[in-house]
């Protein structure tokens, strides 16, 4: 009877042991699953070889799913260096497990889908150890700029070379925008717009125009002088509001008319541009800064999505999300409102079919993802 009842429990043992395989349990708080594509060439000489370039390719892409969560909101660390190198370049050593979904041959490509446990506890204390060692938090500014010659559209860029060159050593990390129109001068909130879907918090929009200065007198000489005017705006992408604003005149000395010219526009707007730095740090600090916890996200899409959410509303200038557990995500928000509780209203208000409210105090917010 003994001999029966340990043959049964052995059964029943490895039955469950060669269910769990079929179990998708992850390690609590450490990751979360993940669905990637790839697509990689179709090689029917070595199908074997191909079907792990697919996976290794589903798998990295995976990782930089979750990598990218948490570098997404305008104001940032470049990661960019630390991303590659410590973490999508190693990505099989985030993957705690995973499941082909789909692999099929797609025309002249192999087309592979993976669902990955992806250790985002992992990824996130990487980037998390890189923002206090040796990288800089930055805010993100894009700088756009209308620069004409003689009444003749310059694209030599040196009035954003300018501003660059004076805000080097501020802490903005700023982004190349576009070269502006009489529209765009006149109305720009389409360029506003397009800055802040490329992650700039402010926007600098620059209006430069050179031509010659006429020397007095009947003295000749071999150098041809121009004189630069400058308008200068810096604006919140969030509600368009206007920082600061800044002009200068500079003149510009060389022997070649174009050199002349570009010295003109250089110096005109590197004098303007250290003007706009100090209310550019007002406006930086001006912000209320709240924590704001969200459970049950469950997903890294839902993740991605509650990110859009907190994107989309205007009086949000900046969020970072501190971590991600146990699928609850912990996030930094600096809102231009006054208190917690209106920030969650306006939460609410705008998504009420999301969430739902478990806990406010002064600084905090909590909610429930829906």
């Amino acid at each position: 009877m003994k001999r029966i009842l340990y043959i049964v429990a052995a059964l029943a043992l490895a039955a469950g042991m060669t269910s769990c395989k079929y179990l998708q349990i992850g390690p609590k708080g450490e990751g979360e699953y993940v669905y990637a594509d790839s697509l990689v060439a179709y090689n029917e000489v070595d199908l074997n070889s191909m079907k792990k370039e697919g996976i290794a390719a589903a798998q990295k892409a995976a990782v930089e799913k979750v990598a990218g969560v948490f570098v997404s909101s305008s104001t940032t660390v470049d990661h960019s260096t630390v991303v590659q190198n410590e973490i999508v370049a190693k990505s099989q050593g985030f993957i705690r497990k995973y499941y082909i979904m789909k692999s099929y041959r797609k025309g002249e490509q192999w087309f592979t889908q993976i669902k990955a446990l992806v250790l985002v506890t992992d990824i996130s204390d990487i980037i998390k150890q890189s923002d206090e060692s040796t990288l800089v938090k930055k805010t993100n500014i894009m700088v756009a700029s209308r620069e004409l010659i003689n009444g003749q559209t310059s694209l030599t860029q040196d009035c954003k070379q300018a501003v660059y060159k004076a805000m080097k050593n501020a802490p903005y990390s700023l982004l190349n925008g576009d070269n502006l129109s009489d529209n765009n001068i006149e109305d720009p909130v389409p360029v506003i717009d397009k800055a802040r879907s490329d992650g700039a918090r402010f926007i600098i929009i620059a209006d430069v125009s050179a031509a010659p200065l006429s020397i007095l007198g009947t003295v000749t000489t071999p150098f041809k002088t121009y004189r630069a005017s400058v308008n200068m705006r810096a604006l919140s992408t969030r509600n368009y509001g206007v920082i600061a604003t800044s002009a200068a005149q500079q003149s510009g000395l060389d022997p070649a008319e174009d050199i002349a010219a570009q010295k003109s526009i250089a110096a005109a707007c590197e004098a303007a541009a250290k003007d706009l730095i100090d209310p550019l740090q007002s406006a930086v600090n001006s912000a209320k800064t709240y924590n704001l916890r969200v459970t049950d996200v469950n997903t890294i899409e839902r993740l991605k999505s509650l990110q859009g959410i907190l994107k989309d509303l205007r009086e949000i200038e900046d969020f970072n999300l501190v971590k991600y557990t146990n699928s609850a995500a912990y996030f930094e928000v600096q809102a231009n409102i006054k208190t917690s509780d209106e920030l969650a209203a306006k939460i609410i208000r705008q998504y009420n079919e999301n969430f739902t409210v478990t806990q406010i105090s002064t600084k905090d917010i909590e909610l429930k993802f829906m």
